[in-house]
């Protein structure tokens, strides 16, 4: 992978065009602080590295074909039918040679496969930045929540959900003080009340207005403000924000990753409220982008990992937060971090995508310690831009997805989990679970569809002996796994 140059920003990028008769490809992040100048002998992409106990592959199990800028991804069931779909938000930016589309986009998955092109394509065309699912007006069907923005700052918007999937239109329009470029948005109830309240971090949109607060839009049993209930003093650019209690008071706290010149740090709750300066810093004002809680070390507090140059973890002892870990690499550019238990090990493994170099990477975590170098690593021609995890094809292990600007702009890893005959719940055992799942798949011989409660996937992993139905042929050697004969 050849990367002619990086370009770290600390303004806002104006005038992008290559000189005339030039080769080379520019790309914007969705925030406008980074720049990466790309040749044009990049190789494909490839796996770099992967280690013991990872369970993606070497190459992508499914791919899109459009060529778009990704700026968001979640993988959620939006129209109820048992599968999980996968949500785009795509940005607009003055990146070369320009891209001519960016609508956000839904993949439905029909029984454990993505549709080849999206059904669902948003009727508006604004830059977003990132994309959140979540029943915000308690109806009961998830809704889009999309952070909007780019140059022309525009207001975020909701796409209301239905028993069909959410409506393409946007019925819900953000009226923030002075507009604001939204990098991010996190959906929580962070007061308690049974709704979802609605936080974004934001910037402004050229150098000599670049800076906004965070903005709180609080939830009053499933009606949404339009106009933001809270705002954070300072205003500066932030972009990615995760809640958690870090003190152990019973209120989650919220963590925010904020761009040069300023410290990523965290906002304090008290009983619902969240005050309006940090009660925490990292004391460094580097150049941020992620942040996430997850309890790394089994101590039972929160720890805290930071998308810095390089990689960080906070570890959390008694609410007092400390350096505990940074990744080994030779390169850092943040476009995302997640903590997601990966191997289904019992702890939290961390996985990260970077604009800079195109990679993404996933640290295991081994009994509380995360890895220094990264277990499993995913090169790519393109900037990366997004991640996000879920069981897309039916088989109970978290699938892997990754986002970026260029042609794929969407990839999918299928977990390839440890095959245990028998283990029908791919937790590596065979018990009392696995043995419900595989008395709702027995439906008699010469059955080569699965009946009622058992699934595609389910239905495979009982047929022991590969002749396309689940039989007492397949009983028996149930039986003898269950019960170690």
């Amino acid at each position: 992978m050849q990367r002619i140059q990086f370009i770290l920003t600390v303004g806002f990028c104006l005038a992008l065009a290559p000189p005339a008769g030039a080769q080379e490809r520019i790309e914007a992040s969705d925030d406008g602080q980074e720049v990466v100048v790309l040749g044009d002998a990049d190789v494909g992409a490839q796996v770099i590295a992967t280690g013991r106990g990872v369970l993606y592959g070497t190459a992508p199990s499914w791919q899109n074909t459009l060529r778009m800028q990704v700026g968001a991804l979640q993988v959620a069931d939006l129209n109820g039918d048992g599968w999980a779909d996968v949500v785009v938000g795509c940005y607009s930016s003055q990146s070369y040679p320009p891209y001519p589309d960016w609508e956000n986009l839904i993949y439905y998955n029909t029984g454990g496969a993505l549709e080849a092109s999206p059904s669902w394509v948003s009727t508006d065309e604004v830059s977003t930045g990132d994309i959140q699912v979540g029943d915000i007006n308690g109806d009961g069907y998830p809704d889009i929540f999309a952070a909007n923005g780019g140059y022309g700052m525009s207001p975020s918007v909701i796409y209301w959900g239905s028993p069909t999937g959410p409506s393409t239109t946007p019925g819900w329009y953000s009226q923030e003080p002075g507009n604001a470029w939204n990098n991010y948005a996190i959906l929580f109830d962070f007061d308690h009340d049974n709704d979802l309240d609605v936080v974004t971090a934001n910037q402004g949109n050229s150098t000599s207005d670049p800076y906004r607060p965070m903005f709180a839009f609080r939830n009053n049993g499933g009606t949404l403000p339009t106009v933001p209930t809270w705002q954070s003093a300072e205003t500066s650019i932030q972009n990615f924000l995760d809640f958690a209690d870090y003190d152990g008071d019973g209120w989650e706290d919220l963590a925010v990753s904020k761009w040069a010149n300023f410290e990523s740090g965290i906002y304090k709750n008290v009983s619902g409220s969240l005050q309006t300066t940090p009660v925490w810093t990292t004391g460094d004002d580097d150049t941020d982008k992620g942040v996430a809680w997850a309890d790394v070390d089994h101590n039972g507090w929160p720890d805290l990992a930071l998308g810095h140059d390089p990689t960080l973890l906070y570890g959390n002892n008694g609410g007092v937060l400390s350096l505990t870990w940074s990744a080994s690499g030779a390169y850092f550019g943040h476009s995302e971090l997640r903590f997601l238990d990966v191997d289904r090990d019992g702890d939290e493994d961390l996985a990260e995508v970077h604009f800079s170099n195109g990679q993404t990477h996933i640290y295991l975590n081994d009994n509380g310690v995360l890895s220094a170098t990264a277990s499993w690593t995913y090169g790519s021609a393109a900037v990366g831009t997004a991640i996000a995890f879920g069981d897309i094809n039916g088989d109970h292990w978290p699938d892997l997805v990754i986002g970026y600007s260029g042609q794929p702009c969407v990839v999918v890893f299928y977990a390839q989990p440890p095959v245990v005959p028998g283990d029908l719940d791919g937790d590596e055992d065979v018990d009392a679970d696995d043995f419900a799942i595989f008395a709702m798949c027995l439906a008699g011989p010469q059955v080569s569809t699965p009946p009622p409660g058992c699934d595609g996937s389910d239905f495979a992993r009982a047929d022991l002996d590969a002749d396309t139905d689940v039989d007492l042929k397949d009983f028996a050697g149930f039986e003898l796994v269950f019960t170690g004969g």
